[in-house]
């Protein structure tokens, strides 16, 4: 009797903690995001006043487009819409060409020592991404 109390006690606190682990936080404003990042991006790459400037107006405007885009897509997601194939490649080509212009205006803001350290950056996150993103698909699969 005693064991089969304990086991519930034990199983009702697990249920519990669980519970709790399901609320997260809420997700930062665009306009924090970026400067949490511009400011990661002052001390990793030297930048002064304009550059720091002109980097968060730049991160906020993509910040913007972002969330607007996720919006609209969980909506579309909740809604049960599934993209076709060419829907689907004229949103990855929408996203490149974003990604094409920002790497322009950031060659406009820094200097070429810095744009060579900030895409040496970029990738290094990228690799520790996709890495983090490996070891987590084969720690679902167990």
């Amino acid at each position: 009797m005693k064991m089969w109390i304990l086991a519930m006690a034990m199983t009702m606190t697990v249920g519990a903690n669980a519970q709790q682990k399901n609320d997260k936080p809420e997700p930062l404003k665009p306009e924090q995001r970026a400067e949490l990042q511009s400011k990661k991006m002052t001390l990793a790459l030297n930048l002064n006043e304009k550059q720091q400037k002109d980097v968060k107006e730049l991160l906020v405007e993509q910040g913007k487009q972002r969330a607007e885009f996720r919006r609209q897509h969980m909506a579309e997601r909740q809604a049960g819409k599934k993209l076709t194939a060419d829907e689907r490649f004229a949103l990855k080509n929408k996203m490149l060409d974003n990604r094409i212009a920002m790497n322009r205006e950031m060659k406009k803001i820094l200097s070429e020592d810095q744009f060579t350290k900030f895409e040496q950056l970029r990738k290094e996150k990228h690799h520790e991404l996709r890495k983090n993103e490996r070891k987590h698909k084969i720690h679902n699969r167990r």
